[in-house]
Parts: structure tokens; sequence; C-alpha cells
């Protein structure tokens, strides 16, 4: 979709006219006209005006294919046992791997995510929605119940073990992608492999 037909496909989507947005950008009429039809090319000043009364990002506007959201059936998942034991850990977001990576993971009673603290460039996100686990993140331990989630800088050392007596579930959201890089890296992406995690040790 070009920049032009991207605009007014907002500009309709949120009820508004060309007047009205030229009128919240500051722009004339037959600009945002010319700009809509392809005749002109906005500077990254007005892109950025545009953008805000739209409600959208200027990435969205000039990228140049149209981003087809990527769907990942429950059944088609990729997933992995972690260190041989029962842990399992399934790729719920796209493949090949973008910015972002949401992984899904199960750890049965007594059991840990990896035998040591592992790190990551980046963000992650720990969100436990069965269960009970322990997170070790550089000196601080938090306990997560069902429902609880915890956000922490993946640079800091961490560790996730299962705290409780029955078996914990967690949604794990990564960004940029920093576990299944490595499963690709020994071949390992398909269904049903283990992943020996101290790869990640040395992630960086």
């Amino acid at each position: 979709m070009q920049l032009g037909r991207k605009i007014r496909d907002l500009r309709l989507r949120r009820g508004l006219t060309v007047q009205q947005l030229a009128e919240a950008t500051g722009l004339s009429k037959g600009f945002v006209s010319q700009v809509e039809n392809g005749r002109t090319s906005p500077s990254l000043s007005t892109l950025q005006d545009l953008a805000k009364s739209l409600e959208t990002s200027v990435a969205y506007l000039v990228v140049e294919e149209d981003q087809v959201p990527y769907v990942v059936r429950r059944n088609e998942r990729p997933h992995m046992s972690v260190n041989g034991n029962t842990s399992r850990v399934e790729v719920m977001s796209a493949q090949p791997r973008r910015n972002l990576e949401l992984l899904q993971c199960e750890l049965p009673v007594g059991s840990a995510m990896s035998d040591k603290r592992h790190f990551h460039h980046g963000e992650e996100v720990v969100l436990c929605t069965d269960g009970r686990v322990s997170l070790t993140c550089g000196e601080h331990v938090v306990i997560l119940e069902s429902g609880d989630s915890c956000h922490f800088d993946g640079r800091v050392p961490h560790s996730i073990d299962n705290a409780g007596d029955v078996p914990a579930r967690l949604l794990i959201a990564l960004t940029p992608a920093a576990f299944e890089p490595f499963v690709r890296a020994r071949g390992e992406a398909t269904n049903g492999h283990t992943v020996d995690t101290a790869m990640l040790d040395s992630a960086s």
C-alpha cells in the first residue's frame, strides 16, 4: 500500500474528512489531498504531524510492504524440552523470528528453566499463568503466583524455578528475540528437540 493510500485509509477509518485532517495537522486541504493522491511527498516533519493526527507511527506510513499478520496455530507451535528434563518450551511468535519473541513454558514440580542463570540484551516479561514460580534476577528473588507478572532487564543474569507443588506454566515475552535463535543455530528448530539452555549463558 502506497503512502497516500495508507493516509487516506487511516483517515477514513477514523472518520475524518480531508478538511479535518488538514486542520489537525496545520496543513492545507489541497496539500493533504495531493499527498493522498500521490502527487507530492511530505517532509519528515509533515509525516510526523500526519502520523500523530492519525494515531499511528511514521514507520507504518513509510514501510513499503503491508505487514501481514503471522498466525501460529496451537498444534503447529515449534516446541522443545529443556536440558533433557520434562520442561517444555513452545515458540508462539513468528518464524522466521522478528524482534519480539513469545514463549510458553511448562515447568514440572521441582524443575527450572535452566541449571544456571542466563542473560541477553533487551527486555523480558514473565507472566505466571498457572502454579507458582521463583524468579531470581540479579540479587532479587521474586515469587510469582498465577496471574502475576514481572518485567525486567534481560542483561541481568536471571533464572526461573517452579516453587510450587503443581506444574507451572509461563508466558515469556522477549525483545529482541533471544531464545529461539540459539535453537536455530544448532539446527534444532523443529518440534520435539532437546535444548541445552547453557547456550544462552553467553548471549549477547
